[in-house]
């Protein structure tokens, strides 16, 4: 819900937009692309008067977004995305098939992704559906181009080459609204800075005359000492989890690793070089082409979700929207479905244990919605999120596999998960094994970094003696003097 919002960017500047989850920032931009129509207010473009009443006048109007939740036909190639509802035809009608494929990949080219024009998007990584996104808005050529959270999904090698695109759009005369949660992202990129909370404008600063000190504090209206847990020693137990020798593709080299009771391990690489594969693996959801998994001491074989559950195992998807979240559901079901055994009373199941159940979650997650009756698509990304992760919390899992848990989410709500993870890990002995594109935070919440490529493990190194050079060197598989292998 926004409230007497003032917002103005210009022409040739990068504009970012932060905020809490809630605080209206994607309701903003929402307006501005014509998704939403305002109650009250006026909008201007190039100092004319408009009123969208849906996205394809914004677009005629110069204006394009990048939403935080993928618009994609997930059947249909990255070519047919790109031009969806704006084919290429020849001058006898008929579509320009080959046209599309040569104008995809060279916007492919531009973004350094290496993918196939007719590949089919449902085939694609998360972070490579992202920069088909991208590819869609910069192929509309339009003035005014708003990213929500665009590099929530991207490497770092993937976001410098992003903002090198970014700067000379800007350079170009263009006008770039960018949304995010990434402080280091935001100072690094932004022109100026608008700071939104509970639905009105906190700030409008120069991010040269600033710190992100200031900003946080705007944004949660107090100061954050620490976004990271402090810096504490693990008193691992035994061996929860061990995997030996897993290959995930045929020509893929072999991993080999184990995680403890009470520990976070994480395990990081650039895009594409097996950490997604290898954590889908212990969840039932990719089979690897050999290699043995041990969990608590006896081999086990984890063909499906539902083996992987039994054995103590839950699993945060880096795509809440496909994969993670029932969104026309409320929230009490989606944190409940994994444990309607424990709530049936006989045969039946009683909707009061169910938002009983949501509703400790709920609190323990701050959740942020009228009751747990909402429905999940109605909330917030952050929100979202917090929703996802509660359904991963309700089964009180032994091993638990997080992938992006914080993707889309605000600095104060990550200072809440990064402290659950530890209180999870110290307090509950609960083993948990991260994958995140996040470098910062992989330093600073694991006890234990592992760096994969090519689908091997290249280095093992101590959360608190790595640094980000001495991941990188492993992640391209550089050896590091003193590193272990």
């Amino acid at each position: 819900m926004l409230n007497h919002v003032n917002f103005t960017c210009t022409s040739g500047e990068i504009h970012t937009v932060v905020g809490e989850n809630g605080a209206g920032k994607s309701t903003l931009m929402r307006i501005i692309s014509g998704v939403y129509q305002p109650t009250s207010g006026e909008l201007f473009i190039n100092g004319e008067p408009v009123r969208f009443t849906n996205p394809l006048q914004a677009q005629q109007a110069g204006v394009s977004i990048i939403h935080q939740e993928f618009n994609l036909v997930p059947h249909l190639s990255i070519a047919e995305n790109v031009f969806l509802g704006r084919q290429l035809c020849k001058k006898n009608g008929n579509i320009d098939v080959a046209a599309m494929r040569s104008k995809t990949a060279a916007l492919a080219a531009m973004l350094h992704m290496d993918s196939d024009p007719d590949k089919a998007v449902c085939r694609l990584t998360v972070a490579q559906q992202q920069m088909v996104e991208i590819m869609k808005a910069i192929e509309l050529n339009t003035q005014i181009i708003i990213m929500d959270e665009p590099t929530a999904a991207l490497t770092p090698v993937e976001v410098k080459t992003l903002f090198e695109i970014m700067r000379r759009l800007r350079d170009d005369g263009r006008t770039i609204i960018y949304i995010s949660h990434r402080l280091n992202e935001v100072f690094d990129i932004s022109d100026r800075i608008t700071v939104l909370r509970d639905g009105v404008v906190s700030a409008a600063l120069r991010t040269q005359d600033t710190t992100k000190d200031e900003v946080v504090r705007r944004m949660v209206g107090r100061k954050l000492d620490n976004i990271f847990p402090p810096r504490d020693d693990a008193c691992p137990g035994d061996v929860r989890l061990e995997v030996r020798n897993m290959v995930i593709a045929p020509g893929k080299a072999p991993a080999s690793f184990s995680v403890r009771a009470g520990e976070i391990l994480s395990i990081t690489g650039l895009e594409g070089q097996g950490q997604r594969e290898i954590l889908r693996a212990l969840f039932g959801l990719h089979q690897p082409v050999a290699g043995e998994i041990l969990v608590n001491g006896k081999s086990a074989a984890l063909r499906n979700t539902h083996s992987a559950m039994a054995l103590g195992f839950t699993f945060l998807t880096d795509d809440r929207k496909n994969e993670g979240l029932c969104l026309d559901l409320p929230i009490y079901r989606n944190i409940s479905l994994p444990v309607f055994h424990r709530l049936q009373k006989g045969p039946f199941l009683t909707i009061r244990a169910e938002k009983q159940e949501a509703r400790r979650y709920m609190e323990l997650l701050n959740i942020k919605a009228e009751s747990a009756e909402e429905t999940v698509r109605k909330l917030s990304g952050g929100n979202q999120q917090k929703v996802l992760l509660g359904r991963c919390l309700s089964p009180a899992p032994q091993i638990l596999l997080v992938h992006e848990p914080t993707r889309g989410i605000d600095v104060a709500a990550k200072v809440e998960i990064y402290n659950l993870l530890k209180t999870l890990a110290r307090r509950d002995r609960v083993a948990i094994l991260l994958v995140s594109s996040d470098l910062m935070e992989v330093l600073h919440v694991s006890d234990r970094i592992l760096v994969v490529y090519d689908g091997g493990v290249t280095g093992e190194l101590s959360a608190r003696e790595a640094t980000e050079e001495s991941v990188m060197r492993l992640a391209t598989n550089v050896a590091e003097e003193g590193a272990a292998v």
